[in-house]
């Protein structure tokens, strides 16, 4: 029986193996496994190609909008809208002054109208030509006061040097008081409100004087 005892144990070449040497064994071969399962690092042109792509990722992408395009379209109808409304409400108060404006000044024509009737039917001086005269100048005076309080003035003609700006030059003929290109003659007064031309004063501009016929024979 010791022979068979001897035979079923199996040999054992080294030393007897103790408890804490057989702990720290299993140890190192944990520590050896966990070694073997870190990742190995990349090398340097891998890691220089993921950066590249990231930053061509963040240029490529586009940023988001700060507000909904919804809201910006509803601020730019609103907008439109205001500036519609505000342009109806300042035409409308120009309309107004531009009527209230005429009716003060037709008011007044009105009654130089009522003193032309008046001088037209007055039957006492329609036989004396003075007196009708004078009537009718007393009426053309309150007409000019009236032009004159809107600060409507005559354009200056007859002696001024011609001004296509104001005049409107109808004729040209020679001259011996007026030099070239003076106005000499008027055929229709013109009239402005401060400087601007409200009807432009028909005229007759000179030429010059007449040439005699030894100057046309020097020249």
């Amino acid at each position: 029986m010791n022979e068979d005892k001897a035979k079923s144990t199996p040999p054992n070449d080294g030393p007897p193996v103790d408890g804490t040497e057989q702990i720290g064994r299993d140890e190192a071969a944990s520590d050896a496994g966990a070694v073997k399962e870190q990742p190995v690092p990349k090398s340097g042109n891998e890691s220089e190609e993921s950066a590249e792509e990231v930053e061509a990722h963040q240029e490529t992408a586009e940023p988001e909008p700060e507000e909904p395009a919804e809201i910006e379209s509803d601020r730019f109808l609103r907008l439109a809208a205001d500036f519609d409304n505000h342009k109806k409400r300042t035409a409308r108060e120009f309309d107004e002054v531009v009527r209230s404006a005429n009716a003060r000044l037709l008011k007044e024509l009105v009654g130089i109208v009522d003193n032309f009737e008046r001088a037209l039917e007055d039957k006492a001086a329609a036989g004396d030509a003075d007196a009708y005269r004078r009537g009718v100048k007393l009426i053309h005076n309150q007409l000019c006061e009236l032009l004159a309080r809107e600060r409507v003035t005559l354009i200056e003609t007859v002696g001024k040097r011609f001004d296509p700006h104001c005049h409107e030059a109808m004729l040209q003929i020679e001259s011996e008081k007026y030099d070239e290109g003076i106005i000499c003659g008027e055929l229709q007064k013109g009239y402005k409100i401060d400087d601007r031309v409200i009807r432009h004063a028909r005229v007759i501009v000179s030429g010059g004087a007449k040439k005699k016929e030894n100057d046309k024979n020097e020249s």
